[in-house]
């Protein structure tokens, strides 16, 4: 006998110096630096005909080199840029700065956590044509207006216990214009190496050693949008002892990629990098790797997706995703990311499923969780939503036009998968937006409709405040790699659907999507004056007032979906689990007198063994307590399959 048993979890090499020079292709135009490189942010950095452009001015814009760093050992280093303004920007200059950041690390000592919000020494050219090193108004030198085609060097060498650092400005000519130099503590430069262009005040850098190492210093300040400054680059080099080269690190222009196997048929998602173009799926085979698919680049989300029916599910399977294209010097480069489809595990008796939820980035990369995760070997992944947050990676949140909305959300979405992608290759995962996925503090979707109205006002009276092609975009990122929906036709707005079956390890996974047909509680509960979820009015009473006639949780769609769903023991399935983004209840508790949770950062937190005295159980309408009727329409088609139900969103251990 079978045990029917779902476990469900909650939750470099040798360096060497290597010389770098930057070679942005001619005759290309994008907003993604390359693979060598992490831009903050995506969408204010364009690479065009050979430079390297911000486009958007605003605070502590810059782009990290991935695949250099510089070590502790003792040596030397070597940097130089091309520089100047936009050809289109003629008034005068207000506070900023560009040129270099060195030393740069976060942290976590990482350096992808390095490469969002790692701090280090600048060294460059102030708005005011003054060089410095760490401390702006030091020279007494100034270059003179216009700003353009200037070439800065950077040099360091040990000088006794500490570091000599110069910095030089060459005109257009090659003529020395200006020159600053510094003796610096040797620990300044260690870490990673950046290029800046920032507009705002010139902070002395870097902070002390004993605040960049503190988790809490992770929020990066003076990221603001606006000012002057919008440089363009070209010709960056980097050599020297101290440099070590990282190869690896490079991360594009195949990102990362998601799957599903499910009934022999294989679906995968390839996320990319802003490019275009058409990339190829590979399987390995005894005569070498062979073609199964190809697709073209979705030119919104960035994605890839491959449908392979007649899966060979009985025995592990290497893959690889193929994308071509031209490298510095123009030549076509085949790039390719690398994993293994496992075989169907129909024969084990547990089957282990590790459950993500709301995934913040103030522990970015989040190893840790990787690891302790890595340790229980999942059969499966359920992240059930907010994968991002508006505020992951910093620099605000632009909702605005659609194009920019997107790379916004990108850049977000590719921290995720940066995060994750060695457990998301080889292990298939499901993985659902929720409602800051589409940036949305709490959604009630009403079927699909425009919300009217902006912010909290808007996700009251229901519906999606971002446009359909937005949260289709999202979804596509997110959850094209699902199979096959059950009925894939769209909702208001044309806005898509992805709710399926999936059988994997003979457990039958319902996926279902518990946000995007629910009534707004405002709009069916006027007497309880309802403001983001929670009742205003002390008289309302969720369990005696709480139900409302007509409204909806999952839709009559989904409500059929689970009953045929829940009948259908076929294909060897042995146990059944529903997956939807929270939970089908509200256990929250808050103190007395408590008409939200907006005060929950500030509440202390119960040591172990430690009981909260005072607290009252509350009614979050953005939990699926809410709406009851609904809730038990889809409680009691689940309950004839037996079903489990993994959720998250809600941040509270329940079961």
């Amino acid at each position: 006998m079978r045990r029917s048993a779902l476990a469900v979890l909650f939750l470099c090499g040798l360096a060497a110096a290597a010389d770098f020079q930057s070679q942005w292709p001619k005759g290309v135009e994008r907003p993604w630096a390359g693979p060598e490189y992490w831009a903050n942010p995506l969408q204010d950095w364009r690479v065009k005909d050979g430079r390297l452009e911000c486009i958007a001015a605003g605070g502590d814009r810059n782009v990290y080199l991935l695949t250099r760093e510089l070590s502790s050992a003792r040596g030397d280093l070597g940097m130089s840029v091309k520089l100047g303004r936009l050809e289109s920007d003629t008034g005068l200059l207000k506070e900023g700065f560009v040129g270099f950041r060195v030393g740069v690390r976060g942290a976590f000592r990482d350096y992808r956590d390095s490469a969002v919000r790692g701090y280090g020494l600048n060294a460059g050219l102030a708005w005011d044509g003054r060089l410095f090193i760490g401390r702006h108004g030091d020279s007494k030198v100034t270059i003179q207006p216009p700003l353009e085609n200037i070439e800065l060097r950077l040099s360091a060498e040990p000088a006794g216990d500490a570091y000599r650092v110069v910095l030089q400005a060459f005109d257009a000519a090659g003529s020395k214009v200006a020159e600053e130099r510094r003796d610096v503590p040797a620990a300044w430069l260690v870490g990673g190496l950046a290029l800046v262009c920032s507009s705002g005040p010139v902070e002395d850098s870097p902070p002390p050693a004993a605040q960049i190492d503190d988790p809490g210093f992770a929020a990066k300040r003076g990221t603001q949008r606006g000012g002057t400054l919008r440089f363009w680059f070209r010709d960056w080099n980097v050599s020297g002892s101290k440099v070590t080269a990282h190869d690896d690190r490079a991360f594009g222009p195949i990102l990362f990629a998601l799957h599903t196997l499910s009934r022999k048929v294989l679906k995968l998602t390839a996320q990319m990098a802003p490019v275009r173009g058409e990339v190829r799926l590979e399987v390995a085979s005894v005569s070498g790797w062979r073609r199964v698919g190809a697709a073209s680049i979705d030119p919104l989300a960035r994605t890839a997706t491959f449908r392979v029916p007649n899966w060979d599910d009985t025995r592990d399977t290497p893959y690889r995703v193929l994308y071509t294209m031209a490298d510095s010097t123009g030549r076509p480069r085949d790039y390719t990311y690398q994993g293994a489809i496992r075989r169907d595990p129909v024969d084990k008796p547990e089957i282990v499923v590790a459950a993500f939820t709301g995934n913040n980035d103030l522990g970015f990369p989040h190893a840790d969780v990787v690891r302790h995760v890595s340790h229980f070997k999942p059969d499966f992944l359920a992240f059930t939503g907010d994968q991002i947050y508006e505020r992951v990676g910093e620099y605000g949140i632009q909702r605005t036009p659609v194009e920019t909305a997107v790379l916004d959300y990108l850049r977000k979405w590719y921290i995720f998968g940066w995060e994750y992608r060695d457990l998301i290759r080889d292990i298939p995962a499901v993985c659902l937006p929720d409602d800051h996925d589409v940036y949305h503090g709490n959604l009630w979707g009403a079927g699909g409709r425009h919300a009217e109205g902006e912010g909290q006002k808007g996700q009251d009276e229901g519906g999606y405040t971002m446009p359909a092609a937005f949260v289709n975009a999202v979804q596509r990122t997110q959850s094209s790699h699902l199979p096959d929906p059950y009925d894939p036709t769209p909702v208001e707005q044309g806005i898509t659907v992805y709710y399926c079956p999936l059988l994997y390890g003979g457990v039958s996974f319902a996926v279902i999507e518990d946000r995007k047909w629910k009534s707004a509680p405002k709009q069916f509960l006027p007497k309880a004056d309802i403001i983001n979820g929670w009742a205003q009015n002390p008289a309302y009473d969720a369990a005696r007032d709480g139900d409302a006639p007509g409204a909806e949780l999952l839709g009559p769609r989904q409500i059929e979906f689970l009953e045929r769903w829940a009948a259908d023991w076929s294909g060897g399935a042995w146990m059944k689990a529903v997956i939807s983004q929270t939970l089908f209840a509200n256990v929250a508790t808050l103190p007395k007198g408590a008409r939200s949770d907006a005060g929950t950062a500030k509440l202390p937190v119960a040591q172990p063994g430690e009981y909260i005295e005072g607290d009252e159980k509350v009614a979050d309408h953005d939990s699926n307590g809410w709406p009851q009727g609904g809730r038990n329409r889809a409680l009691r088609a689940m309950r004839k399959g037996l079903a489990a139900h993994i959720s998250g969103d809600q941040h509270l251990g329940s079961t």
